[in-house]
């Protein structure tokens, strides 16, 4: 049922599950328009807890104080009716439950484990555009590797700031922020290569991408378990322009 206490918990919950224990406190708007987009809280409850965590009232879960103190303090900072501040007050505690707290304290660092144990593939398209007065050609590479993770300091450290905000993150979520990490490293050097010379057609074929491989797992923690790529180009694309009549 819309608005229902267990309805609003539960769509909490989830949120905290998939972007962190700071969610509520860091994006109190992101949380009050997914609650009325969910259809999880009506309108005045979804205000009500916007409201509540724009206040600070976080901080006073972690003060461990019982129904009635949590409530009166709700009303004296929100300004609240009773019946307002028993129902934030139901949703809260519950929220932040023996129970809860001890799974999400569990789940900390947990997809980084899991990440540290397998290896991962990553395929890479890349594209530039060598271009003179005359014309242009078209160069592509494309190439499929498997990576494994052997230095967890390394990681962890590439990994901090993301691990902080949310350290919850999924082993699905760190393989995809790895696989940014190596395409925009590889579309860099490839762009460098294909636009060096503004004279000499690039040969797509001799891109070093084995050189430029190894070179990015040296520096972030990983060694290559296998790798396959070949590159080509569109051919010469001469440029017209309009005759120029006297």
């Amino acid at each position: 049922m819309t608005g229902s206490v267990e309805a609003v918990i539960n769509s909490l919950k989830g949120m905290i599950n998939r972007n962190g224990p700071h969610h509520l406190s860091d994006k109190p708007y992101q949380v009050y328009e997914e609650l009325i987009e969910s259809g999880k809280a009506d309108r005045k409850t979804a205000g009500a807890i916007l409201l509540f965590l724009v206040n600070g009232m976080m901080d006073e879960l972690d003060c461990d104080k019982d129904f009635d103190s949590l409530c009166k303090e709700i009303q004296k900072e929100c300004c609240f009716n009773k019946k307002m501040a028993e129902k934030l007050t139901s949703i809260f505690l519950s929220l932040y439950s023996i129970a809860n707290k001890e799974e999400w304290k569990n789940r900390e660092l947990e997809g980084l484990s899991q990440f540290l144990k397998k290896d991962f593939t990553c395929i890479w398209n890349g594209f530039s555009v060598w271009q003179t007065e005359g014309g242009s050609v078209d160069c592509h590479y494309k190439a499929e590797m498997i990576l494994r993770p052997t230095e967890p300091d390394c990681i962890g450290k590439k990994l901090l700031d993301p691990l902080k905000k949310n350290p919850f993150m999924t082993k699905e979520a760190i393989t995809d922020f790895y696989e940014h990490e190596i395409q925009d490293y590889l579309d860099d050097e490839f762009e460098r290569y294909c636009t060096c010379e503004d004279y000499y057609q690039p040969v797509v074929e001799d891109f070093e991408f084995d050189y430029y491989l190894e070179k990015w797992c040296e520096k972030n923690g990983f060694e290559i378990v296998s790798y396959e790529g070949d590159g080509h180009d569109d051919g010469y694309e001469p440029s017209f322009t309009r005759p120029f009549y006297y």
